[in-house]
């Protein structure tokens, strides 16, 4: 995962989408990939920070959650993609911290474009570095040898 964004030269919105979809590229099932005020996600007080966060779910589709409150770690039953509703916005209150509604897709292009426009069009973001990101893999158990 490169450095977010100041050190992997995003200082403009269309490379920030570029750069949110790149990342997501190969990423394994559950992986989290987590957006907000560079300060919140440094650990400094932000109280309710505006977030985003992008999950991996099986068979290629990725879920963006948008909120205006700390989004928390979802713990899905399992991650299985085959029956959601693709490319439509869903606002139905599903997730409690998720307060701007959820989409699922195959098209990272889309969610990294929708992610950006949460923090440039609607919360008056300057740049992209004002945005800092976290992520987290999945962890996995290992088998146990003799």
């Amino acid at each position: 995962m490169p450095d977010f964004p100041s050190s992997s030269g995003v200082s403009e919105w269309p490379d920030m989408a570029d750069w949110l979809a790149d990342s997501m590229a190969g990423k394994p099932v559950a992986f989290i990939l987590e957006l907000g005020p560079k300060a919140f996600i440094e650990g400094r007080g932000v109280d309710d920070p505006v977030c985003a966060q992008i999950q991996v779910l099986a068979d290629g589709v990725l879920m963006l959650r948008r909120s205006r409150t700390v989004l928390g770690h979802l713990m899905l039953a399992d991650y299985s993609s085959a029956d959601l509703d693709l490319d439509l916005w869903h606002t139905d209150g599903h997730f409690d911290d998720c307060t701007d509604g959820y989409i699922f897709s195959r098209d990272a292009h889309l969610i990294a474009d929708i992610a950006v426009a949460w923090f440039r069009d609607n919360w008056a973001t300057a740049a992209p570095d004002e945005l800092g990101c976290d992520y987290r893999f999945p962890d996995q158990l290992r088998p146990q040898t003799g």
